[in-house]
C-alpha cells in the first residue's frame, strides 16, 4: 500500500479525477493543484499487443475491452490505488458520445467496482477552479476548438460554437513546413538531403515534442505582419489591395 494511503487511513479518501481527451488523458486526485500524470489516450491491448487509441473505437464490445486495459494502466501503473476505495469524477465534454459514456460507466461499475461515478462537464468545472459561476469557456483540444458560455453554473448548450481547428491542425502545418523546407545532414553524404526524401510522414510524437518545445502564441501586431507576408507570397495580398482600390 502506498505511503499516502497509509497516512490517510481512517478518513475519506480523495476522489479519482479522470479527464479523457482524444490525444491525452489527465488523471489525479481531488484536492490537488495539478494532475498526477498526463498520458497519451492510447493503450496496448493485452491479448493482441497492438496499440490502439481509446477514442477511435465505435463498437461497444471492443470499446469495453479497450477501456478495461486503459483504466488498469491508470489505476495500477500511475495512481497506484485500489479502485474500490475511491469515488470517481469523469470530466467529459458536452459533445461526448453516449456510447462512450455508457461503456465507461459500465467498466467502472462492473469491472472495477467503484463506489460512485460523477460525470461533470469539463467546461463547467474549469470555471470552478477560478471560483466563478459565469464565464465564457474556450476549450482548445486536439481535433477542434469549442466555445461555451456558462451562466450561474449552467452551461448554455444553445449558444455553443465549435470549429475544426486544434492541435491536429498545428501538427499537419508543422509537418508540411518540415517536409517542404527541412534538410537532413548525415555523415555518409556531404550534401544535405531533403527531409521529404527520407519518409512520407512524421511521427505524431515528434510533432508534439516540436509543438510543446518551440511553438508559442505571438502578439496581434506580429501575427498581422506574418499574415500579410504570407498573403503577398501567395499573391492574394496584391489581389485584395487591387480590389479595395476599385471599390
Amino acid at each position: 500500500m502506498p505511503l499516502f494511503e497509509g497516512i490517510a487511513y481512517g478518513t475519506e479518501k480523495n476522489a479519482v479525477i479522470i479527464d479523457i481527451g482524444k490525444a491525452y488523458t489527465k488523471c489525479g486526485f481531488s484536492g490537488e493543484t495539478s494532475p498526477r500524470c498526463i498520458i497519451a489516450s492510447e493503450v496496448k491491448r493485452q491479448k493482441s499487443g497492438l496499440i490502439v487509441k481509446v477514442c477511435s473505437c465505435n463498437s461497444s464490445e471492443d470499446l469495453y475491452g479497450i477501456l478495461v486495459d486503459f483504466l488498469h494502466t491508470i489505476y495500477f501503473r500511475h495512481l497506484l490505488v485500489n479502485s474500490r476505495d475511491r469515488r470517481v469524477v469523469i470530466c467529459e465534454s458536452i459533445l461526448c458520445p453516449s456510447l462512450f459514456r455508457d461503456t465507461l460507466a459500465k467498466v467502472l461499475f462492473k469491472h472495477y467496482e467503484v463506489p460512485s461515478v460523477l460525470f461533470a462537464p469539463s467546461h463547467l468545472v474549469a470555471l470552478f477552479t477560478l471560483g466563478a459561476s459565469s464565464g465564457l469557456v474556450m476549450d482548445a483540444g486536439y481535433s477542434e476548438t469549442l466555445v461555451l458560455p456558462v451562466y450561474e453554473g449552467i452551461p448554455l448548450l444553445k449558444a455553443w460554437q465549435a470549429v475544426p481547428l486544434g492541435g491536429q491542425v498545428l501538427h499537419r502545418h508543422l509537418e508540411s513546413e518540415l517536409l517542404e523546407t527541412a534538410v537532413v545532414h548525415s555523415d555518409d553524404s556531404v550534401e544535405a538531403k531533403p527531409l521529404s526524401s527520407l519518409g512520407g510522414s512524421l511521427n505524431e510524437k515528434i510533432l508534439e515534442d516540436i509543438k510543446v518545445r518551440c511553438c508559442f502564441v505571438t502578439d496581434l501586431t506580429r501575427a498581422k505582419r506574418i499574415q500579410t507576408a504570407r498573403l503577398q507570397e501567395s499573391g492574394l495580398g496584391t489581389a485584395a489591395s487591387t480590389e479595395r482600390k476599385h471599390l
